[in-house]
């Protein structure tokens, strides 16, 4: 059939300019050219549904969500590599290969050195060309069945030449870059949320989300370093099998490095010290290893390490200082956050004054105390940690020098109220939500651009508000007078009458707006857009039953359970009321876009001030119309819309090849979608 062949060859043409993108980073053809070719396929596929195969670019992101994962059982056992910080131990590694070659002279035995990433291993089987599994390392010999959301990874092949190997498993490390953990952790503490501690276990939680597309939104890559096992094997060197990696078009890390003898190998060693810090993802040592395969063969393994191989991690960057306090931060979720203030202390290029100590359970595991000497580096070079106490010595070894161990409070640090720690949580929360440390956190986000965009309400006039007792809800910002707020410190008539325009024009900000400016836990900006197109008004949505809300794509039961929570508590039911009295709208404005909309799928960076629209109109036309609108760009960035005194980022994308909008080219791509 003539059309089964167009779609085999549109899905190899996808899957070639896929490679380009996002594996060489190089791309031969222009994103329209792309996505009509992606578009094609579609059609295709849509008029001829049994010519649909796991392999199409458009199954990316379509797995079935999986209630739990299913155990895998590992072929061949993914081993741990044996760990060294000493430049000599790896000198005796290079001796005990030595003497387990005693036939092999020296000058001959060549040595793969390669980054030893900071993530999450998998592994990847490809049955007659076709990926058909992918799974957690797990301990060793048994893993978590995690295909579907492998499969969103992009520089994933999802199929490799069939004329190669009729079976083949490839073992990589999945990571996060460093932006995208830098925007998440933005995301999750404007959200009330718990930063994460580092990329990887940022990168881990997203692989194991239950919902694959999810985990796409997170922006998770991978590198593939070795084989477990394959059928035939023709290769003798690691080396040599790691071209062909390359050309099979698994992504494959440029700086992998083939030494003739181990002073080069060692020698790499120092060479990647520094330059580690100016990659975009975590690398927190090198890996030697034994690159010829039957070497390999004779050395053999112990039960947990290769005799082979070994890794040598770098030291991550500490300091030593002195914590003067611990203080507790009441986020707007009254979660009770222990802060360690420390004596101000420079590392990895900024200084540290404070250092969050995440919880009870983790003061208590470390015995952290007020006047303890102790060790901080950042956590992925990125978030301050207190790794550990240095014992005191001497005289000061007596336990009375110490301070006494500290106690989480019984109340609230900012009203006194009683908190109370879930069972299956670490956090201790403010039962009081009335508490007003809570609501100035609540009304900074109620307020930010994201949520209601009220201008020239910033944290020092929400101080006041609340201190005053002005403003104990939500509501009251709808009752405020002129002249009330005239009467705050620093705040003009004119300031005045500026704030109160602004506070009655979020009055028509919009369901999903609302949505978002509420703070229920887990929904963030894009989830609120999700429920405000798919339900249109706010009482619609109190109407809707758990059941249905968690069967949603991108919901899912967390999310339900916590928005069916709020919604039906009588506090939040009253408010929801007294704002809707006030006058603010709550459905969603325009018409209700249709599945496939005509920019779905496709991913905006605005830069530069535009003439027809501000820039958050153009943002919300876009998202109406299913594309989605990021603050940075990256290779997956689709259009870059320039408007005039554009910036740095017009730069970059014009640096990166990635198609630059005007206005008026926008209008036509919203009107036309091309």
């Amino acid at each position: 059939m003539m059309a089964r062949q167009d779609i085999e060859d549109l899905k190899q043409t996808i899957h070639h300019h896929d490679h380009l993108y996002y594996v060489k980073n190089s791309p031969s053809i222009s994103d329209q050219e792309y996505d009509r070719l992606l578009r094609r396929l579609r059609e295709l596929e849509t008029a001829h549904p049994k010519c649909v195969t796991p392999d199409s670019p458009t199954q990316r992101v379509g797995g079935k969500v999986d209630e739990r994962f299913k155990a895998v059982v590992h072929p061949v056992p993914m081993l741990s590599l044996d760990n060294t910080y000493n430049v000599d131990e790896v000198w005796a590694f290079h001796q005990r290969v030595l003497k387990g070659l005693p036939d092999v002279p020296e000058d001959s035995i060549e040595y793969a050195v390669e980054l030893k990433f900071d993530g999450l291993a998998v592994a990847l089987t490809y049955e007659n060309g076709l990926l058909v599994r992918g799974a957690t390392r797990g301990d060793g010999l048994q893993g978590e069945d995690i295909t579907a959301n492998l499969r969103t990874l992009r520089s994933i092949p999802l199929k490799i030449d069939t004329e190669s190997f009729k079976r083949i498993e490839v073992r990589g490390e999945v990571y996060m870059p460093k932006k995208e953990f830098e925007r998440i952790n933005v995301e999750r503490e404007a959200e009330g949320e718990a930063p994460f501690a580092n990329p990887r276990n940022a990168a881990a939680g997203a692989l194991r989300l239950l919902d694959p597309a999810i985990t796409a939104q997170r922006k998770l890559d991978i590198f593939i370093y070795a084989v477990g096992f394959l059928e035939p094997n023709p290769f003798k060197t690691h080396y040599e099998l790691q071209e062909k990696l390359d050309v099979l078009r698994f992504p494959v890390n440029k700086h992998n490095r083939l030494c003739k003898n181990f002073e080069s190998a060692l020698a790499l060693i120092e060479g990647f010290r520094d330059k580690r810090k100016e990659l975009d993802y975590e690398v927190d040592g090198l890996v030697i290893q034994v690159n010829s395969l039957a070497h390999r063969k004779k050395l053999g393994e112990t039960s947990k390490f290769p005799r082979w191989a070994v890794a040598y991690k770098y030291e991550a960057e500490q300091a030593v200082t002195e914590i003067m306090d611990i203080v507790c931060q009441v986020g707007r979720t009254g979660s009770i956050t222990p802060v360690a203030e420390l004596k101000p202390v420079l590392i990895s290029g900024s200084t540290v004054s404070r250092a969050t100590l995440h919880n009870e359970d983790e003061i208590k595991r470390k015995d952290i105390r007020v006047g303890d000497q102790v060790v901080i580096e950042k956590a992925g070079e990125i978030i301050p940690k207190v790794i550990r106490v240095i014992e005191p010595s001497g005289e000061q070894a007596q336990p009375a020098k110490r301070a006494r161990p500290f106690k989480m409070p019984t109340t609230c640090p900012e009203c006194q109220s009683l908190v109370h720690r879930p069972e299956d949580e670490a956090v201790w929360r403010c039962v009081n939500s009335a508490c007003p440390a809570q609501l100035k956190e609540r009304l900074k986000h109620f307020s930010s651009r994201k949520a209601m965009d009220i201008d020239h309400l910033g944290p020092a006039v929400i101080e006041q508000l609340v201190d005053s007792g002005r403003v104990k809800n939500f509501s009251d910002l709808y009752t405020l007078k002129t002249d009330e707020v005239a009467s705050l410190e620093r705040m003009a008539d004119k300031s005045a009458q500026n704030l109160i325009s602004a506070i009655v024009k979020s009055k028509l900000a919009g369901l999903s707006r609302l949505l978002h400016a509420l703070g229920v836990r887990h929904v963030g900006q894009r989830t609120a857009i999700l429920l405000a197109r798919k339900f249109r008004s706010l009482k619609i949505l109190q109407e809707t039953s758990y059941d249905e809300l968690e069967k949603i794509d991108e919901i899912g039961p967390v999310i339900a359970e916590s928005l069916k929570t709020f919604l039906d508590r009588d506090t939040n039911r009253q408010e929801i009321e007294r704002l809707l009295e006030r006058g603010i709208l709550m459905e969603e404005q325009g018409d209700a876009p249709e599945s496939g909309g005509l920019l779905e799928g496709w991913q905006f960076v605005l830069t530069g001030a535009l003439t027809r629209f501000t820039r958050e109109e153009a943002k919300e036309k876009i998202q109406s119309l299913g594309g989605r609108v990021t603050s940075t760009i990256s290779k997956k960035t689709d259009y870059v819309v320039a408007g005039t005194s554009a910036g740095s980022k017009l730069g970059k994308a014009q640096q990166l090849g990635i198609p630059i909008l005007d206005e008026e080219a926008l209008q036509k791509l919203m009107e036309s979608g091309h």
